[in-house]
């Protein structure tokens, strides 16, 4: 092991960190974004809304036609609303 290579590894290393503390910032900057979205009147009422349509009211019916196939894009509606649920608790913890 030479020390050329002992730097190019310690400069790789540097360079992750950087990496990852940019990626942490951009995270934070859009969690920022979600929290101001969502902090208004109308941004509430949009997310009481999605809240309402697509997971307390999003059932799918015994005797749908493909049961496996509404039932799964029913979860997709629903995953998508509980990511901005996530990422708003998330954001109280930045903001």
């Amino acid at each position: 092991m030479s020390w050329d290579h002992i730097e190019q590894v310690q400069a790789s290393s540097e360079e992750r960190k950087r990496q990852a503390n940019r990626a942490r910032e951009d995270m934070e900057a859009l969690l920022k974004c979600y929290s101001r979205c969502f902090a208004t009147d109308d941004g509430q009422k949009v997310l009481q809304d999605l809240s309402k349509r697509f997971i307390m009211g999003n059932d799918t019916p015994f005797d749908a036609a493909n049961i496996e196939y509404q039932a799964a894009y029913h979860n997709g509606e629903t995953g998508v609303v509980k990511f901005v649920i996530d990422q708003l608790n998330r954001a109280s913890k930045v903001v």
